[in-house]
């Protein structure tokens, strides 16, 4: 993603770097490893798209006589969060219950939730945990709802991230009951609850105050992703539970693009920004992502594709037809018929994303409209980034212009506008502050017609 340019290496590194364009960006660390550096960027973007596959919910029936419930359980209740001094909290996530277009489907779903702090000490043959039994008497309640309500529940609960994605059922007449079960036994649940809990409160605790939703949000993503990195390797719960979980995105630091999405959904509702899931898939594997609500408009938010230190908010606020290039959308519940089976990946809410407000670079860039009019701007924001002694500085091009031939003049070609820019800001800049002007290098965002300096001094 990054490729260094400078005024002798031009017209060769123009023959090379298109030929490993990848997601809208190309890294390069020096030019003659170029195709070995763009093989390490496939491998660590592939991570979550390869080897990772989406915790879908499984259930098996079991027998009439599993019926009655006379396990001995262990009661856990979450402590209460701190309330953060600057920033309100949303009430609760709702959207998977207002989703729910059966009143069996909400009733089963109030009832998982008395159900999931309810939790076995002894595991079973499988070494999962029994949470206690759910019991549904409605004669409309089917299979297919089970799963629903399940899904409902978890996604609007990332705090109860103990409930695994299987569970057992059975049906005589018109009574389901659903067996649940956990990851942990219920003291230990309860000691990962504290953690979890001390994980979250300190990291809310940190947020400065008085930063409007996006750039709240931005702090939020970009702290996660500094205290978090991705599980490499973990395909199954059977790899490492944790890290399809917020807990394991909170707390051990380590989570797949699950892990990634509970935890940001968890956080920036805890400050006051609206945030649920999207479901789908990148580079044709399951993949699951956020969508936020900024000042009234939603966006996709990736923040798995996001942790990679060649990145550069590629996913930061996309709308559906910038997201949709690279990643697949699946159906809305709302959109399957009743009588239609569930796909094995669908959405229980999706909002439409059509604004690009609150996408990074659409808000951060300085805008050229024009190469000769947009100088004195350039020039002017070139000098403020250098005084604040910020490594990266992001350009926004006239979407009519077109990309290539726009990078042609800023940097392959007469008049080199790029050069000319930092050349002219040096002038007014102490010997402390002086912009390299002699290595450059550049990520390209092609989806925005933007592209990133990063400035040496």
């Amino acid at each position: 993603m990054l490729i260094p340019l400078t005024a002798t290496a031009l017209a060769a590194v123009s023959l090379v770097y298109h030929e490993i364009f990848y997601r809208g960006t190309v890294y390069m660390q020096h030019t003659k490893k170029i195709l070995a550096a763009a093989a390490a960027i496939l491998m660590f973007f592939s991570g979550c798209d390869i080897t990772k596959t989406v915790e879908n919910i499984q259930g098996e029936v079991f027998e009439k006589t599993q019926f009655e419930d006379d396990t001995n359980y262990t009661i856990v209740t979450p402590a209460a969060y701190i309330e953060s001094a600057d920033y309100t909290a949303n009430s609760k996530i709702s959207y998977g219950y207002d989703s729910l277009y059966k009143k069996s489907q909400r009733t089963c779903y109030d009832r998982i939730s008395e159900a999931a702090y309810k939790i076995a000490e002894e595991p079973n043959s499988e070494g999962y945990y029994a949470i206690g039994k759910v019991k549904i008497d409605y004669k409309d309640f089917i299979d297919k709802d089970m799963d629903i309500c399940i899904k409902a529940y978890t996604m609007d609960h990332p705090e109860v991230f103990w409930v695994t994605n299987r569970y057992t059922y059975g049906t005589v007449g018109s009574q389901s009951v659903i067996q649940l079960y956990s990851y942990v036994s219920g003291s230990e649940c309860r000691n990962r609850i504290n953690e979890m809990n001390d994980a979250v409160d300190k990291f809310i605790s940190g947020i400065p105050a008085s930063l409007n939703q996006y750039h709240l949000e931005k702090y939020v993503h970009n702290a996660m992703l500094d205290g978090c990195s991705y599980a490499v390797g973990v395909q199954y719960a059977e790899d490492g539970w944790e890290e399809f979980t917020a807990y394991g995105a909170l707390v051990k630091g380590s989570a797949v693009c699950e892990g990634y999405a509970h935890a940001m959904c968890m956080l920036l509702n805890r400050v006051g920004i609206e945030c649920y899931y999207a479901n789908g898939y990148g580079e044709n594997a399951p993949h699951m992502w956020n969508t936020v609500k900024i000042d009234g408009n939603w966006y996709h938010l990736d923040s798995t594709w996001d942790d990679n230190e060649n990145a550069y908010f590629n996913y930061f606020n996309l709308d559906d037809s910038r997201i949709q290039t690279d990643h697949v959308i699946e159906k809305v519940l709302s959109e399957i018929n009743e009588d239609e089976a569930l796909p094995s990946i669908y959405n229980i809410f999706l909002p439409i994303c059509s604004s690009d407000n609150a996408n990074y670079f659409v808000v951060e860039s300085t805008y050229i409209g024009d190469f000769e009019e947009s100088r004195d701007v350039m020039v002017n924001d070139l000098i403020e980034a250098a005084q604040n002694g910020d490594d990266m500085f992001t350009v926004r091009l006239n979407e009519d212009y077109d990309f290539n031939d726009a990078l042609g003049v800023m940097f392959h070609e007469e008049p080199y506008y790029m050069f000319d820019y930092i050349k002219e800001a040096n002038e007014y800049l102490d010997d402390e502050h002086q912009i390299n002007n002699e290595n450059l290098a550049i990520i390209m965002i092609e989806n925005f017609n933007a592209f990133v300096v990063k400035l040496e001094y």
